[in-house]
């Protein structure tokens, strides 16, 4: 039935008008927080947090804690400046200069996932559309939060990698590695005889980051952020609302209920479990550049997202704005070419559009497995993406290597 190109276009047309209703929303959050004003706002707490703390560039992570165990200022200290130059101004105005910088590299990050995805152009549109749509986008500019800029960051150096430019790669990897450290992992895609050179680029990058932040942040920062923050935040997670193993797995340990809104420590199990999925994210990536011969640098990068997302123990709502490449280009296939795997990935796309905060009704809220299922669906949801794509590659490799080429034929006498 998918194949009926009646059914095609309605469908298509179904899902744009129903995703621009929901970026009309996201445009509405964004507006209910500036009407409510952003130093009132449930929703910008945290942007709050990184104005109070960045505004001191000696001890910004000494202070505007809440009394959790992780809370605070938490970026790298090269970040601070950023933060601290926003703090300079009223809140109000540093919320809407935040938000048009997300929104300029969010625009930047759709050109160039469109540019990589071989598409047709209603296919591209109908992903693009929908990807804008998903409950973490919106979030993320409602909260103020930097995961859109961190994304572009990771998209940015694949694809100026792809066009080896490759210090432009290293700049980009640099820049997110300091701003978000998620980032960090993306250089392992630079492995291949081409694009080696980008690692070094990276490095150098980074490293000349750091001595420069030295103008504005004091030597004994970079210890206190990766000697005592930065483990101490990583020892803890929030059952029921992180989407993570690790927010999972404690949410099923304390039985499955109601999610537990503060911070709890992560068992040494869960958290060995968690950096081993990291290492097979990793792998999983590298494997996929392998099948694919480095053909299809979005999706592979796409698997090193979700894996950073997942494995990361505190992983709320709005970080999986990252989700946004991984869901646009498995969308943006199954448009062009649908078939019955398209309604899966449409399921994944509606998990995605109900927002992180949102409760269950009771026929789900009152079983323990149905709950952490609908608590944990962001995780599960980037895992499903991923897999898809590993899976895809799989076929096209097998693919290739049962179709022979045909023997020339004999010359006439």
């Amino acid at each position: 039935m998918l194949q009926n190109a009646y059914v095609r276009r309605g469908l298509l047309a179904a899902l744009v008008l129903l995703s621009c209703l929901l970026i009309q929303h996201h445009a509405s959050e964004v507006a209910a927080v500036l009407r409510e004003g952003v130093a009132e706002a449930k929703l910008t707490l945290d942007f709050r947090t990184y104005m109070c703390g960045s505004a001191n560039l000696a001890q910004p992570y000494d202070i505007c804690q809440n009394g959790e165990f992780v809370s605070g200022f938490v970026y790298p200290p090269p970040s601070i400046i950023y933060f601290h130059a926003l703090s300079q101004l009223p809140i109000d105005t540093a919320f809407l200069l935040h938000s048009l910088v997300a929104f300029a590299c969010l625009a930047a990050t759709a050109w160039m996932v469109v540019r990589m995805t071989p598409v047709s152009r209603g296919a591209a549109f109908g992903a693009l559309a929908a990807a804008l749509a998903i409950a973490p986008i919106g979030t993320s500019f409602a909260a103020g939060q930097v995961n859109v800029i961190v994304m572009t960051t990771a998209v940015a150096a694949i694809y100026l990698a792809s066009h080896s430019r490759l210090a432009g790669a290293g700049l980009a990897v640099a820049s997110g590695f300091w701003l978000k450290l998620y980032p960090g992992i993306t250089p392992v895609l630079f492995l291949t005889r081409r694009k080696w050179p980008a690692i070094f680029a990276t490095g150098a990058i980074v490293v000349l980051m750091a001595i420069a932040s030295l103008l504005w942040s004091e030597p004994r920062l970079y210890l206190q952020y990766f000697i005592d923050l930065l483990p101490h935040a990583q020892g803890y997670t929030m059952p029921g609302v992180a989407y993570s193993l690790a927010g999972i797995a404690a949410h099923i340990e304390a039985g499955g209920g109601a999610p537990i809104i503060h911070f709890v420590a992560i068992p040494t199990a869960i958290s060995i479990a968690s950096k081993a999925l990291l290492v097979i994210g990793v792998v999983a990536a590298l494997t996929h550049q392998y099948w694919t011969q480095d053909k299809q640098p979005l999706d592979t990068l796409n698997i090193l997202l979700v894996t950073a997302l997942v494995s990361a123990p505190n992983a709320w709502g709005y970080h999986y704005a990252l989700i946004f490449p991984v869901l646009f280009s498995v969308l943006a296939r199954h448009l062009d070419k649908p078939g019955p795997a398209l309604l899966p990935i449409l399921g994944c796309w509606l998990a995605l559009i109900v927002p992180g905060w949102t409760d269950p009704p009771a026929l789900i809220a009152d079983n323990p497995a149905l709950n952490v299922l609908f608590r944990g669906r962001y995780a599960l949801v980037a895992v499903y993406l991923a897999g898809t794509i590993l899976t895809e590659a799989w076929r096209h490799r097998a693919n290739r290597q049962t179709i022979k080429p045909l023997p020339l034929a004999a010359p006439h006498a």
